[in-house]
């Protein structure tokens, strides 16, 4: 409670333009003057996404939808987190950042803990327990991971550290175990904790060190599995570039990491990797002065856009908030599809056992009006009623079949085809890339509730999600943009 006013202040309401986002270090940067807005329109812009994000949740949850739980809930500041192999110089950026020691830092793995490092008055530490049961920390929905990862995890508090105003997030380093990862692992999903993590933060660091560039499996798994479509945030660090003696070291090193990355990347343009090196006291670098200034120039570029963690929050919440809505809304288009299709074979079948009840009705009615034998009609009653009964234990059966068969991978993607025929006639990647992450989970989620459970969705729902991408988020868009020539004017747009 002592740290709790001036620490945990929701994102909504911390000044982004507080002068001390600038320090001596990113001061060297080429970085462009902040355009970033005011206060106002930043609190304006943050509180409108997580209302509209808050207002979505009831229909994900009534859908079973790909969102997850308090996914619209934002850590309590901004987030930078690093992750890397162990020895590739985390804690010790973690320490530069921060103007301190904070972390320890070592050749071997030093840490196992993912570490949560705040500004705060004081020096505190607080166990994996207590940071993850804190309501304003923002970190409530790593319980999913289980205990181990509760117990892995810490968060400390330090002041008088050089940046205030946004969180580290420290991660164990990835190494190759020496039997197979079915045999040993951490005891926790550690590739969804670095996507968890990786989701929420700002501006995500993935860092390689010249021993091993890219060449351990768990590193790339998690690039591959964790870190996709998060390009716009993720910046790759080759650090400790100062150790190389030889030129041809370094082409070797920075080829292997460029080989080890294009694996993974499905592109034939590789992000840009950052190359640069951290000042260590009393050292005596192998490379000479100009290219060390070269290093040094990198790593201010590197300073700089963790800098900008703070003003990248409102365009990170907005396109987070925008990622939802379209995800969401693919889930309920393709659940409205299954569903019609699900209830014309069910009125099909009812209206065959209608047709033969009302038969036998017409049958019996007719015997007793001409009066015909008794026999007649108590045979025509006794065949309509098992007729009705053999042909809906039929339909039963049949109907099982045909669940099993629209909550099948062809017919969900077919139904994907028939809701998105215009997308998938134009090549959209956009949408092929939406669908790819639903698909799993829609085909789970319908085949746990079962086709005659699965709630309906109204127009009113897709009419809600349409509103939020075609007036909400553009008019956010706005409002959050700098000003330029091609720029509507923001007070037409929002209110």
């Amino acid at each position: 409670g002592r740290y709790r006013n001036s620490l945990w202040r929701t994102s909504s309401s911390w000044n982004w333009n507080d002068s001390r986002i600038v320090d001596d270090r990113s001061a060297t940067s080429d970085a462009a003057p902040s355009t970033a807005p005011d206060a106002a329109i930043q609190k304006q812009v943050l509180d409108t996404c997580a209302n509209l994000h808050s207002s979505i949740m009831p229909l994900n949850e009534k859908l079973r939808g790909p969102l997850a739980k308090n996914s619209d809930q934002n850590t309590a500041l901004p987030l930078v987190f690093l992750v890397g192999n162990h020895s590739s110089g985390k804690s010790s950026f973690v320490n530069f950042i921060m103007g301190r020691n904070v972390q320890t830092a070592g050749v071997a793995p030093t840490d196992d803990n993912f570490t949560v490092i705040a500004p705060g008055p004081e020096d505190i530490d607080q166990d994996g327990p207590a940071l993850i049961g804190d309501p304003d920390m923002g970190f409530g929905a790593l319980r999913q991971f289980g205990p181990t990862l509760i117990h892995h995890t810490q968060l400390k508090v330090r002041k008088d550290v050089a940046s205030s105003n946004f969180m580290l997030v420290d991660s164990p380093g990835m190494i190759d175990s020496p039997v197979s990862s079915q045999e040993m692992d951490r005891g926790y999903d550690f590739k969804g904790v670095v996507k968890y993590f990786a989701d929420r933060a700002d501006v995500v660091l993935l860092f390689f060190d010249p021993d091993k560039p890219g060449t351990t499996g768990e590193t790339l798994s998690v690039l591959l599995h964790s870190l996709g479509g998060m390009d716009h945030k993720l910046l790759i660090v080759l650090n400790k570039a100062d150790q190389f003696k030889k030129i041809h070291d370094f082409a070797r090193a920075y080829g292997s990491l460029c080989w080890n990355l294009s694996k993974v990347i499905p592109r034939k343009d590789l992000p840009r990797i950052y190359t640069m090196c951290l000042p260590v006291k009393e050292s005596s670098p192998a490379i000479d002065n100009n290219g060390l200034a070269d290093l040094h120039q990198t790593r201010n570029d590197v300073v700089a856009e963790v800098m900008k963690a703070p003003k990248r929050r409102i365009d990170n919440v907005i396109t987070h908030l925008n990622d939802s809505v379209h995800l969401l809304l693919m889930h309920a288009k393709i659940v409205q599809e299954t569903n019609r299709l699900y209830s014309a074979r069910v009125w099909e079948c009812r209206m065959q056992e209608g047709g033969c009840l009302v038969t036998g009705m017409g049958l019996t009615a007719l015997g007793v009006y001409t009066s015909l034998p008794v026999e007649f009609t108590g045979g025509v009653i006794a065949a309509t009623v098992l007729g009705v009964g053999g042909l809906s234990w039929f339909n039963r059966t049949k109907m099982a079949a045909v669940e099993r068969q629209l909550v099948s991978a062809e017919e969900l993607s077919a139904s994907f085809q028939r809701t998105h025929a215009r997308e998938v006639s134009e090549a959209d990647e956009f949408t092929a890339s939406l669908w790819q992450r639903i698909r799993d989970p829609l085909r789970m989620s319908l085949q746990s509730l079962g086709l005659a459970n699965t709630p309906t969705v109204s127009q009113a729902d897709l009419n809600q999600l349409h509103d939020i991408l075609e007036k909400e988020i553009p008019a956010l868009r706005r409002l959050a943009s700098p000003s330029h020539f091609g720029s509507k004017q923001r007070d037409t747009e929002c209110s």
